[in-house]
C-alpha cells in the first residue's frame, strides 16, 4: 500500500515527537494516563483552537498511542497479572529509541 505524502509527513512528525518524548520521559510508566490526557487536549483543541493546534495535539495523541503499543504501561502490570493477561513489555533502548521487546506477548 502506498502512503500519501500527507500521511508520510504526519508519521514523520509522530516519529520525531516520539524521540523527543522518550528523551524527556524515558520510562513508559503512566503512559496510559498521559495518552488519556492528550486525548482530552485534542478534544479541547477541536472545539476551541486553530487547525494547527489540532494537528499538534493529534501528533501528541499518536505519539502516546505508539508508546503504549510499543512499550505498554508497566504501572498496569500488577492488575494485568492478577486478571491473567500477562504484563506489558517495558521496552528496550535501541540507539536513542525505545522499542518493544521480542517477548511482548509473554508474561514476565
Amino acid at each position: 500500500m502506498k502512503m500519501s505524502s500527507r500521511v508520510m509527513a504526519f508519521l514523520i512528525e509522530v516519529e520525531n515527537e516520539h524521540g523527543a518524548a522518550v528523551d524527556k520521559f524515558p520510562s513508559p510508566e503512566a503512559s496510559m494516563c498521559a495518552l488519556t490526557e492528550e486525548v482530552g487536549e485534542l478534544a479541547k483543541a477541536l472545539l476551541e483552537e486553530s487547525p494547527e493546534r489540532v494537528r499538534r495535539e493529534a501528533i501528541q495523541v499518536a505519539t502516546m498511542a505508539m508508546r503504549v503499543a510499543l512499550e505498554g504501561d508497566p504501572t498496569l502490570n500488577g492488575y494485568r497479572h492478577r486478571i491473567g493477561v500477562g504484563t506489558h513489555p517495558e521496552g528496550e533502548h535501541v540507539g536513542d529509541r525505545v522499542v518493544a521487546t521480542a517477548n511482548a506477548n509473554q508474561e514476565h
